[in-house]
């Protein structure tokens, strides 16, 4: 259910940003920012009110972990001189814009409709498979002032995707398969460095 065309896409990006305005005057009694530095980011996105819905969806795949493998908040909060984290993880306001964006006349989707499509309606194995598909562990985390085109990442899900630079993303940059054109429906970064951890990075953005 990707956008069709960049006309679409420019809508997505500006309703994620409208979204993330209004969530901000929601929140206008808060003096201090939502990111920290003394915790791993497992444990920021579960305390976190703008992934709330990604949280849950940790909770659900981690309810049946499979045999010799780590759960995704234990992977999350895994510290390690040698291995970073970088997270892309789908914010409330993305899930909403989401839901907007694939709403029609006849159907008024919900956040729970594009959920349910990405993890077959919460069946823990397919929701662990779409949040690997946003977890990239490496020698070291991607905050923002390192993003180019052409960066390679690998997500846990096994799948390698390639940054691309992008006029329509709310970040300047997006994500398509390593060996697709630019212009093969990216994924867009709509926010970056919106947590930072010990062990790296949370930034707001789909990758499936």
């Amino acid at each position: 259910m990707k956008l069709d065309n960049q006309f679409r896409l420019l809508g997505l990006c500006i309703a994620v940003l409208v979204s993330v305005l209004f969530q901000g005057c929601d929140n206008s009694e808060e003096t201090a920012p939502e990111d920290s530095t003394q915790d791993n980011v497992g444990t920021l996105i579960m305390q976190s009110q703008a992934f709330s819905e990604f949280a849950s969806l940790i909770n659900i795949a981690d309810s049946e972990i499979p045999v010799g493998e780590l759960g995704v908040l234990e992977m999350l909060n895994q510290s390690s001189n040698n291995e970073q984290i970088t997270v892309f993880a789908p914010s409330d306001a993305v899930f909403e814009a989401l839901a907007i964006e694939w709403s029609s006349p006849n159907f008024q989707a919900s956040i729970a409709d594009v959920i349910n499509e990405f993890t077959h309606s919460g069946q823990p194995a397919k929701t662990r498979d779409f949040l690997l598909g946003h977890i990239f562990r490496a020698t070291e985390s991607y905050s923002s002032s390192r993003f180019q085109p052409d960066l390679s990442f690998e997500s846990e899900k096994g799948i390698r995707w390639r940054m691309i630079a992008s006029e329509v993303s709310n970040s300047g940059f997006g994500f398509v398969l390593e060996n697709s054109s630019a212009n093969a429906n990216p994924y867009f970064i709509y926010e970056t460095d919106v947590l930072t951890g010990n062990n790296g990075v949370v930034h707001a953005a789909l990758v499936n």
